[in-house]
């Protein structure tokens, strides 16, 4: 079990799930199944074991969830009888039933609760929620956060500790089989939020303490876990250290969701919506693209130097000056995103853009505050010449 005073939740472990188990932590008679049509065995197992009187499945997710998609599926009559709602997905179904649950007591259209003066305010606490993850990345069974496509094709963050899940379950078969580009995106997107968690102006010791943890975890394990699902995807068996792999990253990323649940992300966030929205990049591909540019900028303030020097010296522990440990993580971040075959430029993601047209389509971020967040202070002379570089 996965504690801490940062969070309201206390997180399971479990290797399986099993109907069973699934109806002593949720305490439900009736369950909405929120989930998404991605082919996890282990997962379309569990659903499939329950009978239509115990649990209703509403499955109309999409990546980077749009509000008409869950709006459809709060006004089905069979949701209004469902008195549990467990989420079983990626960020994008694990957020989907965080706002189904908070329609569920709030009522109204989900659209009124987002942008930055929002029409509705959430003023009542979800309904029952459980939450499991199947991608070891966004952290989202642990945050008060939603990401949401409104009617008008922005993405908007809506947060509220009324929209906490009740309990969360970190289950390894959810993942263990996940295929390496997923792996790859959604590890390098725990890991952003980690880091995002520590160049941040909301960041306090007890963050920076998950934060650190947090990305050493993910540095020690995610390449052993894309490995092991490249091979599983050659034909080799799952094996222990597959699971053991899986174990880490699903802790790994909660720690970091528990961390910038507190904090917020930064920059990188706010540059990904842009990528998501204009040329629908998947979310953690997006948030990978410009972590090395932000990660230089981000060494120009000295505390950050000093806490990223901390997550160095587990990897780097003859190296001496916080100069050389930073020199030295930035070079290993840089390699793992090409190591996880990841886009190095605007052209790897089939975008053309030339530099005349960054302003046009990226100073929308600057409204983000999430962009607001970021340490040294985020502006268009420091960060247009990032994107610069990847064109």
């Amino acid at each position: 079990m996965i504690s801490s005073n940062l969070s309201p939740l206390k997180v399971l472990e479990r290797k399986h799930m099993t109907k069973a188990l699934l109806r002593r932590i949720s305490g439900g008679n009736r369950i909405a199944i929120v989930t998404d049509n991605a082919p996890i065995d282990a997962k379309e197992h569990l659903i499939s074991s329950f009978s239509g009187s115990e649990a209703i499945v509403f499955d109309k997710v999409q990546p980077n969830p749009r509000t008409e998609d869950i709006m459809q599926m709060y006004r089905d009559p069979a949701f209004g009888s469902c008195d549990v709602i467990v989420g079983i997905g990626g960020g994008s179904v694990l957020d989907s039933a965080k706002a189904l649950a908070m329609l569920k007591t709030n009522g109204g259209e989900l659209d009124d609760y987002l942008g930055n003066s929002p029409r509705r305010k959430i003023e009542r606490r979800c309904a029952p929620l459980v939450l499991l993850p199947t991608t070891a990345g966004t952290g989202s069974e642990v945050t008060k956060v939603g990401v949401y496509t409104s009617q008008n094709g922005r993405k908007y963050t809506l947060g509220s500790p009324l929209m906490h899940a009740h309990k969360a379950v970190l289950v390894q078969d959810f993942v263990v089989k996940a295929p390496p580009a997923l792996v790859a995106s959604t590890g390098l997107d725990a890991l952003d939020h980690a880091l995002e968690s520590i160049w941040n102006k909301n960041a306090k010791p007890q963050t920076l303490e998950l934060s650190v943890a947090a990305a050493i975890e993910v540095l020690s394990n995610i390449r052993t876990m894309y490995d092991s699902s490249l091979a599983i995807r050659g034909g080799k068996a799952v094996d222990g250290a597959a699971y053991d792999a899986a174990r880490r990253m699903l802790h790994a990323s909660c720690m970091a969701g528990m961390a910038f649940n507190l904090t917020g992300t930064a920059a990188v966030h706010a540059l990904s919506f842009v990528l998501s929205e204009t040329w629908h990049v998947p979310h953690g591909t997006a948030c990978a693209f410009t972590l090395n540019g932000v990660f230089r900028l981000a060494c120009e303030n000295q505390t950050t130097r000093e806490n990223l020097a901390r997550i160095s010296k587990a990897f780097h522990p003859n190296l001496k000056s916080v100069d050389a440990l930073v020199t030295a993580l930035q070079k290993d971040v840089a390699d793992l995103t090409v190591y996880l075959r990841q886009p190095q430029r605007f052209s790897d993601l089939g975008i053309e853009l030339r530099r005349d047209d960054i302003d046009s389509n990226f100073e929308r971020s600057f409204d983000d505050p999430k962009m607001w967040n970021q340490l040294p202070v985020a502006t268009k002379e420091n960060i247009y010449p990032l994107l610069e570089e990847l064109i």
